[in-house]
């Protein structure tokens, strides 16, 4: 255009940052917003709005709220509803539900009447964190100010009191709902159907399956994918590829995730030969596996002890293109030192170190555990001291893995010391680690010692565990736990 000696026109560079923007070229984007300035046009509110939107797409919301705040500033462009949206929806990507709520107080404050979008993003939001009051809150002082609530208000809410288990709640909503007009389409079902699912309440999720049929209202790719999630949950295998089998006998779309949860479902049931069958079908029907499948598979095949098919799989996956991830390392790691390959999973981690994969505490949980399991409590002892000069820091998991190891070797003192620096280091123990140390001691026949701490576990409003009480009940048989202790542990 310039060549032509064409001069473009702010909606023209506003095409072109936004293009930009969607695909994650912010440089580039900025070096149009400068355009402006170097042709003597102004930006205008679109423009702001776009470089903002572009930002959060990028998840850099501290970036798009200084845009925000510079456009502010110069108070030649006063924001409108769409720029406070954009912002408002940034906010809650990353969970700053204050922020958001702030921005929304400061709409009217510059003359920017909040629409239904803005409270929805942010009554989703709360709702997501299980804030059920606030978002309720919100949803009072959206009816207060003449808005009305729509279809994706009362959905998003429904969704959050399911989850909370409030099904008399969500009945009242859907009440609510039906007396105002608006009834319950697609993305309400949906919702319901997933929530009675993930609670195990796949009778209840059907019942909502032929509700919406009733209504004309057809089930889609998420309502089948959530049926069979629902059935895997209960180890019901057969029932969940019956619903596979409907999905596409209904001529559904079958996506990577529906087949990942029935790969997922098998591999839990401990039927690996059938969640590889899944895979070798997503090929037929031309589905590119994912990360996910690959590691769902991968981990199956590692828990039944077929490790030569697993590492073939995992060179498949690289020969595929699909680079690992932290799960996929953690996979590996796990199956290596469950089949007794600690050797091997301990020359991984090096080579993970080395090639600087940023590793979490819960890779070196598994090695730690694998040391000590395998007898090898000094050289789990060297690891876990190391820890924090490879920047990570040990979690109440690490500090019970370390404690059950020291207590099997019958060094006590050691694990009671573990046990005591915990505080100290912030990860206060739970009633894992304190049922882990009392039976260490008790099979050490340290009782007295065990009783205290037994005391201390009950003061700290933690309970015995199923083995602990057997030792005790043992030991009360043979008179040597006083019989009120006992009873207290039994009230508690």
């Amino acid at each position: 255009m310039l060549l032509r000696r064409i001069v473009p026109v702010d909606y023209t560079l506003n095409i072109i940052i936004n293009c930009y923007c969607h695909l994650n070229q912010m440089g580039f984007s900025l070096s149009v917003f400068g355009t402006f300035f170097k042709l003597g046009l102004q930006p205008n509110v679109i423009t702001f709005s776009t470089l903002i939107n572009g930002f959060v797409l990028k998840n850099q919301v501290p970036e798009a709220a200084r845009v925000f705040s510079k456009m502010v500033e110069a108070g030649h462009c006063k924001p409108n509803v769409v720029t406070f949206n954009t912002l408002i929806k940034g906010f809650c990507t990353i969970g700053n539900k204050s922020a958001a709520i702030r921005l929304l107080g400061k709409m009217e404050e510059n003359g920017c009447k909040p629409n239904i979008v803005s409270y929805n993003t942010i009554i989703d939001c709360l709702c997501k964190d299980t804030l059920i009051d606030e978002a309720f809150n919100l949803l009072s002082q959206l009816i207060s100010r003449g808005i009305a609530p729509n279809i994706v208000t009362y959905s998003t809410l429904i969704d959050g009191v399911c989850k909370l288990g409030q099904w008399k709640q969500a009945t009242r909503l859907l009440d609510e709902m039906s007396s105002k007009g608006i009834f319950p389409n697609l993305l309400t079902f949906n919702v319901l159907v997933d929530t009675f699912c993930k609670e195990g309440m796949v009778v209840e999720a059907k019942s909502v399956v032929q509700i919406m049929i009733q209504r004309h209202i057809e089930p889609d790719t998420v309502t089948y994918s959530s049926l069979m999630d629902g059935y895997c949950l209960r180890g019901e295998m057969h029932e969940a590829r019956q619903v596979f089998d409907l999905m596409i006998s209904k001529g559904s779309t079958v996506t990577v995730r529906s087949c990942n949860i029935l790969i997922n479902g098998y591999c839990k049931a401990k039927k690996v030969d059938k969640a590889h069958k899944i895979f070798k079908e997503m090929r037929r029907m031309e589905i590119v596996p994912n990360t996910i499948t690959y590691n769902t598979l991968i981990d199956g095949l590692f828990k039944a002890g077929r490790l030569q098919e697993a590492e073939k799989l995992l060179s498949e996956m690289l020969g595929c293109g699909q680079l690992p991830n932290l799960r996929t390392y953690t996979v590996i790691v796990d199956g290596l030192c469950n089949n007794r390959q600690l050797s091997t999973a301990i020359e991984l981690l090096k080579e993970m170190e080395a090639n600087k994969v940023e590793l979490n505490i819960v890779v070196y949980n598994l090695v730690i555990e694998g040391l000590c399991k395998a007898g090898k409590i000094e050289s789990a002892r060297d690891l876990f001291c190391v820890l924090s000069s490879k920047g990570v820091r040990p979690d109440v998991r690490t500090y019970t893995i370390m404690i059950q190891g020291l207590c099997h070797h019958g060094l006590i003192i050691e694990a009671e010391k573990l046990l005591r620096e915990m505080g100290g280091e912030g990860c206060s123990p739970d009633g894992c680690t304190y049922n882990i140390i009392i039976r260490g001691l008790l099979n050490n026949c340290e009782t007295s010692w065990a009783m205290k701490l037994i005391q201390e576990m009950l003061e700290r409003g933690f309970s015995a565990d199923a083995s602990t009480m057997e030792l005790i009940v043992d030991l009360l048989s043979k008179d040597i736990v006083d019989p009120a202790l006992l009873q207290l542990l039994k009230d508690s």
